[in-house]
């Protein structure tokens, strides 16, 4: 009798091991994890045959870390079940003893529960400085404080358009009555984009050697026009908040991910001391970004020109 209630018991034990449909097993990173440097770690799923499995690509709330890639790297089979892995690339952007988040994945495939998701273990990981510090040097912030704002080359932009407002405004008294219209900035927020990147290229920051201020201009450029352009208020936000606002621009992931890949570079450049030798790569890498964000912008002008002409059509046929 004994013998069979353990025989029962072992039944029991398997049959709930084998309905169990899909486990995650994580390998973490097996080097070193450095500040703001590309890092791999694994997730090795058991499955069915018939299921398939996808990740949730989007970035843990509140998290230190940055999701760049999953790639399926492998795959084997075996009585009804697969084991499919996957290759995880991510950034760390705090130092210190840091726990990578759990991470959501989608199940579907024949057989499958509805919108079943499953989630992968978290696991701890140290994070150290992108560079050696001296002893008893600290690393700096990365969000700015205003103390690395080019402020003599902002005083003289400000001096300038005071200047020119000032020319006009005479030229204007002079010639025209005084009920002339007040003078409006013609230019779109992506030509004005496009104007001060132009002078921001053609000052002599990079060339000697102020890369602070030369990335501080960049992301003031890019900061500005998703200002101007989607209403977003990018000024007041950190790089973290901004990279999770930019899906309102309706440009696609790759956009976003290099969007937001130039906003943390020029973090480190400006509070982390990075040194950087592709300063004009970077400033090109931002003239491609601003037409893909006003590509977006561009078609979702004109899908809501198109609802509307649809609109007046539907109601002039009433």
């Amino acid at each position: 009798m004994r013998i069979e209630l353990f025989l029962a018991s072992l039944l029991a034990a398997a049959s709930a091991a084998a309905q169990e449909p899909v486990s995650l097993t994580v390998t973490p990173p097996a080097g070193k994890v450095r500040l703001a440097e590309t890092f791999k770690f694994k997730v090795e799923a058991s499955l069915p045959e018939n299921y398939t499995l996808r990740p949730a690509t989007a970035a843990p709330e509140g998290s230190d870390f940055e999701l760049l890639s999953f790639t399926r790297s492998g795959e084997t089979g075996k009585d009804g079940r697969k084991t499919r892995t996957f290759e995880i690339e991510a950034k760390a952007f705090a130092l210190g003893v840091s726990t990578f988040p759990a991470l959501s994945w989608r199940v579907g495939g024949a057989g499958a529960p509805e919108d079943a998701e499953v989630a992968s273990s978290s696991f701890t990981v140290e994070v150290l400085p992108l560079f050696k510090t001296k002893e008893g040097e600290d690393i700096r912030d990365i969000y700015p404080p205003f103390r690395y704002l080019p402020w003599l080359w902002l005083t003289a932009l400000a001096l300038a358009a005071a200047a020119a407002a000032y020319y006009f405004y005479r030229r204007r008294s002079g010639t025209a009555g005084p009920a002339s219209a007040a003078w409006t900035d013609p230019r779109t927020p992506y030509q004005r984009a496009r104007d001060r990147l132009s002078g921001l290229e053609k000052s002599p920051l990079a060339a000697a050697g102020k890369l602070k201020e030369f990335y501080t201009g960049l992301t003031a450029v890019l900061r500005l026009y998703l200002s101007e352009e989607f209403s977003i208020d990018a000024a007041q936000m950190t790089t973290a908040m901004l990279g999770r606002e930019l899906k309102r621009t309706g440009a696609d992931i790759k956009t976003a991910l290099r969007a937001r890949e130039l906003l943390q570079k020029s973090d480190l450049v400006k509070f982390a001391r990075l040194k950087p030798g592709d300063a004009e790569a970077d400033s090109r890498a931002l003239e491609e970004l601003l037409m893909e964000f006003y590509r977006a912008a561009e078609n979702a002008r004109a899908l809501a020109a198109a609802a509307e002409e649809a609109r007046k059509r539907a109601e002039g046929e009433k």
